[in-house]
């Protein structure tokens, strides 16, 4: 008679054990929650694309970051799921990453190389200034036709930037080249400025840097695309530039 109520002792300390397990585990939050802050370590290990020289193809690498401060909106989406990384541990960050609710790296196809835009106006002038350099030297010609003045700079052989704008208002185009292609173009009248990368727009400031922008809708990202491509046609139809 004791053995069978030490057994039913026993079979209920087990049931109740193993309820409390079961509770446990069903109580644990859902990963998937899209309603939840993503879950992201306080170091992060992030695939960086490292490009060699032209003649070879770029290779993958692991970086090792530490993530600086609270989350952000990294890639103008209106979401604060972005966090700045400092690789080098000097305390400035290097590059600003968006995650997913399960701390999965987005690739945003629309956003620019993870381009960190968290000082607007510091990125426009450190641009600005790679912009000046890449002209230094450069020997500029003009011309006028109707009311409005043409220039171009040229610098060993190719010009280095040109613009077309109204002689009297200075309103107009100001664009930039990086060996033969379009690095920047610029509206005078409202200061709207816009990088490209090999033909693909990178980056956009608006009112002098205040502001910046690195997605972008098609139409405005064809828009603008094309912009690169064509703003500096008439110039060098001026000067017979081919």
């Amino acid at each position: 008679m004791l053995n069978i109520r030490l057994q039913i002792i026993i079979f209920m300390t087990i049931g109740v054990l193993l309820g409390c397990q079961e509770s446990q585990v069903s109580s644990q939050p859902n990963p998937g929650n899209s309603s939840m802050a993503p879950t992201v370590p306080h170091s992060v290990a992030v695939s960086k694309i490292t490009p060699n020289s032209p003649s070879t193809e770029s290779s993958k690498s692991q970086k090792t970051g530490k993530i600086i401060g609270q989350a952000i909106d990294c890639n103008n989406d209106g979401k604060d799921n972005g966090y700045r990384i400092d690789y080098d541990n000097d305390g400035i960050p290097d590059d600003c990453i968006t995650y997913d609710d399960n701390g999965n790296v987005i690739k945003n196809e629309e956003a620019t190389n993870n381009i960190d835009t968290t000082n607007p106006q510091a990125l426009y002038d450190t641009r600005m200034i790679a912009l000046e350099q890449l002209i230094e030297g450069c020997q500029e010609n003009s011309k006028v036709e109707g009311d409005i003045t043409y220039t171009t700079c040229i610098l060993n052989n190719r010009p280095v930037k040109a613009t077309e704008y109204l002689t009297e208002l200075g309103d107009g185009l100001i664009i930039w080249f990086e060996n033969g292609n379009v690095k920047a173009v610029q509206r005078t009248h409202n200061g709207e400025t816009f990088f490209f990368d090999n033909g693909r727009l990178e980056v956009k400031f608006e009112e002098a840097g205040e502001k910046v922008f690195t997605t972008f809708s098609n139409e405005e990202r064809s828009e603008l695309e094309e912009l690169g491509r064509t703003s500096y046609q008439r110039i060098f139809q001026e000067f017979g530039i081919r």
